[in-house]
């Protein structure tokens, strides 16, 4: 009896509640929603939010969509607990269906962000769209800026624990990233990266 009510009424009460608070012209979530926890949505007028169908969140999810973003959640996606989306500027953030995306990622776009069919994103990824200017050091660090630059991953990619995407990265279909490595290039498809900076270690057969 706690079984099902951990992983089908309680689910199915907060997706409605979830509804109840968010549903509207800026926030739209498809069919079979469930969720363990009320995500924690922040949504500027000019954003919007669309959640595809059967689409499963984790306990702790926050979604953040700013001045003119929007943030595209496909169909079939699971999101982990404590996953962080934010969108801002006019950035796009589109995430395909059948992705799954670990515990504790983030994404920070403040560009575009793009993941494919299927890609599998590991716990604690951070894909970062966004870099401080530094460059003089006559000014503080944050009197300085940031430069924006998107990331895209085409279907079928795979991030490794704790994997780093830098911005202006595109990785190519079936693209996988070993823990820990930083990407700070693009790759070609089916490359198995890894290190830091990441370089190719092979290719996928």
């Amino acid at each position: 009896m706690v079984q099902y009510f951990l992983r089908t009424l309680r689910p199915a009460f907060y997706a409605w509640l979830t509804r109840m608070l968010y549903s509207g012209s800026k926030v739209h979530i498809g069919k079979h929603f469930k969720c363990d926890s009320i995500p924690r949505i922040l949504i500027d007028k000019g954003a919007s939010l669309h959640i595809g169908d059967h689409v499963e969140l984790r306990r702790n999810v926050e979604l953040r969509v700013h001045q003119k973003a929007q943030v595209n959640i496909g169909s079939k996606v699971r999101i982990d607990r404590g996953v962080r989306i934010l969108a801002a500027n006019e950035a796009q953030i589109d995430i395909a269906d059948k992705v799954r995306i670990g515990l504790y990622a983030v994404f920070n776009g403040g560009d575009n962000i793009s993941v494919g069919k299927g890609c599998l994103i590991s716990g604690f990824v951070y894909l970062q769209t966004s870099m401080h200017g530094f460059k003089s050091k006559n000014l503080g660090i944050q009197q300085q800026g940031y430069a924006h630059a998107p990331v895209q991953l085409e279907e079928d990619c795979w991030l490794g624990t704790h994997v780093v995407i830098l911005p202006d990265v595109h990785l190519e279909k079936g693209v996988v990233v070993g823990s820990n490595a930083v990407v700070n290039n693009s790759a070609t498809a089916y490359q198995v990266l890894g290190g830091v900076p990441a370089r190719e270690l092979k290719q996928r057969t």
